[in-house]
C-alpha cells in the first residue's frame, strides 16, 4: 500500500514494506532529489521522523 501527503512544501509518500514496516520518500514540491528514510516499525513513526527531517532541513 502507498499513501501520499503534503507537509511544509514537501510530498511524503509512505511505502509499506513486509512485516508492517514503512519508509517514506520525501520530495520537495519545488523540485529536487527524492530522499528515502530508513524503514521503521510503524507507519506513524516513519511519517513523524520524515517530518522531523523536514523541520531540521527546511530548505533541503
Amino acid at each position: 500500500m502507498t499513501d501520499e501527503l503534503h507537509y511544509r512544501g514537501h510530498r511524503l509518500v509512505v511505502i509499506e514494506q513486509q512485516g508492517d514496516r514503512s519508509l517514506v520518500e520525501i520530495t520537495s514540491l519545488s523540485g529536487g532529489q527524492t530522499i528515502r528514510t530508513m524503514t521503521y516499525q510503524s507507519r506513524q513513526e516513519a511519517i513523524a521522523l520524515a517530518k522531523q527531517n523536514i523541520d531540521k532541513h527546511p530548505g533541503g
